[in-house]
């Protein structure tokens, strides 16, 4: 008895990470995380909703309540997908966003009985060399790249991808016919392009166009009432607001 109680206790859950800004979220978003959800055989995806993103314009953003909102909208179906805000929860005062490698540190101390494995498009794997402590995240964490496009040349770019040879870790190719254990390495899987912008969404809403393709039926009803992303004004995406306060983590 004692013996089968400690092995629950040590049992980990897979938890593949999928951070973005979500602004909004759409279609395409869902489509990652499904896939992403069954190509590994996790345990569920955390469906991370970013403060903000450090490389772009503020002001294009909806404020963290309302991204994170219309995402636990669009995924309420779905009891395997989270989503969380959990990054605000670890930014020092006066930050509005936080390192990658910093986050996935505290998450490793705060959920020891997770194992987090951090999700990226093959596009961003390319300049992964270029993230402050990439290192520490590959050290840690096995690293899932979905390939969007699945041209020869993606495939190479991601095969050739410095951080993928700097870290001598083994790179596999997503096989449906077999499950995927390893805790470490680039895990590529191949994922149909689904031809959906946040941006393009953004502007067709500025033109009042809720029921566009892509976007829940939910997420444009709360869109139009709060009045987001300048909805029917003809102009840009309304400023975003003072970031609320820390949520309970997940």
């Amino acid at each position: 008895m004692v013996k089968q109680s400690f092995d629950k206790a040590i049992t980990k859950q897979r938890i593949v990470l999928f951070g973005g800004s979500f602004n909004p979220p759409h279609e395409g978003h869902l489509h990652i995380a499904q896939k992403a959800y069954e190509a590994l055989g996790c345990d569920g995806v955390w469906m991370m909703v970013a403060p903000r993103n450090p490389y772009k314009d503020p002001s294009l953003y909806a404020d963290l309540e309302h991204r994170k909102k219309m995402s636990e909208l669009m995924t309420a179906h779905l009891p395997w997908l989270t989503v969380t805000d959990i990054e605000q929860d670890y930014l020092d005062q006066g930050q509005d966003f936080i390192e990658t490698a910093e986050t996935l540190k505290r998450l490793r101390t705060d959920y020891p009985n997770h194992e987090f494995v951090w999700m990226m498009g093959s596009d961003n794997v390319t300049s992964f060399h270029e993230w402050g402590g990439w290192e520490d995240i590959s050290a840690n964490h096995l690293v899932m790249v979905m390939n969007r496009t699945q041209s020869a040349t993606e495939i190479d770019a991601v095969k050739n991808a410095k951080a993928i040879k700097a870290s001598q870790l083994r790179l596999t190719t997503h096989d449906g016919d077999t499950a995927f254990t390893d805790d470490r390495g680039f895990y590529l899987v191949q994922t149909p392009v689904v031809e959906l912008s946040s941006t393009q969404i953004r502007n067709n809403l500025a033109q009042k166009q809720p029921n566009i393709t892509g976007l829940n039926a939910d997420v444009a009803k709360l869109i139009a009432d709060e009045g987001l992303y300048s909805y029917g004004q003809g102009g840009t995406p309304h400023k975003a607001a003072k970031p609320p306060s820390a949520k309970p983590k997940p």
